[in-house]
């Protein structure tokens, strides 16, 4: 019996088969959490209720070093994101090998693209829930709405889901990917920032536990579907970036 085959058929199907469980598994969680908020609504009250003060406002809303935390936060992205663009050109034009294939690098673009960007600004945009500090219950005018519901209560810059929560999920991509032989050390460090960056939002009464529990779940479901993708087409995707590189090498050469 020639096992040179038979083994690695088995450890793709048994990859793939984990994959899929834990996309399952992911599904399921975002599903129950989706239930819980939907069925206790107050749930998001409570919650946001423990940070106002007694004439029901947020008062950490305008603190200068949780606004600081929140610019902050902002940056990272637009930081992040540049740099794997960066490193992707000088893969395709100088193929490195020291620095990241780029297949990972574009991964991680996906991920902030896809599951911080398309998928929460559109959800923002159909959904329109008001923020914890413009209704009612906390001294605003607009009335609140559980998670999910259509409230069209906003037009822009609405509360579900959350875009920090999303944008702050999506740097655990970057050790998972990138880690290395620290990969355990920086995924402690950026699940402590993600923490952080996310219930900050919280604290200040500009989302609710639903908008940011929700949003982890969408990167994370992101971030599970889009590698099986890339790491199954690594080396197509590595191949054609270095022929991108090559055909710009030429362009110039023959100016």
């Amino acid at each position: 019996m020639d096992l040179n085959h038979i083994v690695p058929a088995f450890v793709r199907r048994s990859s793939g088969r984990l994959r899929n469980e834990r996309l399952i598994t992911l599904t399921r969680l975002a599903a129950i959490i989706s239930f819980i908020f939907m069925i206790v609504p107050v749930t998001d009250l409570i919650v946001s209720g423990w940070f106002t003060d007694d004439t029901g406002k947020f008062p950490l809303h305008e603190n200068w070093y949780l606004l600081a935390l929140r610019d902050l936060h902002r940056t990272l992205p637009a930081i992040i994101v540049p740099v794997l663009l960066i490193t992707v050109i000088i893969q395709a034009l100088y193929k490195q090998r020291w620095l990241p294939a780029p297949h990972k690098l574009l991964y991680i673009i996906s991920v902030y693209a896809v599951g911080a960007l398309v998928i929460v600004h559109s959800l923002k945009y159909l959904v329109g829930r008001a923020r914890p500090n413009e209704i009612m219950e906390f001294g605003g005018a607009m009335l609140f709405s559980p998670a999910w519901q259509i409230a069209n209560s906003c037009q822009s810059s609405c509360s579900f889901p959350s875009g920090e929560a999303a944008s702050a999920m999506a740097m655990l991509s970057v050790p998972l990917i990138l880690g290395g032989v620290y990969r355990v050390r920086f995924l402690v460090l950026t699940a402590v920032l993600v923490l952080v960056f996310s219930l900050n939002r919280i604290v200040m009464g500009a989302h609710f536990l639903s908008d940011v529990l929700l949003s982890w779940m969408f990167v994370a479901l992101t971030m599970a579907g889009l590698w099986p993708v890339f790491q199954r087409n690594s080396a197509r995707i590595d191949h054609c970036v270095g022929q991108i590189g090559q055909s710009v090498c030429k362009l110039f050469h023959q100016r």
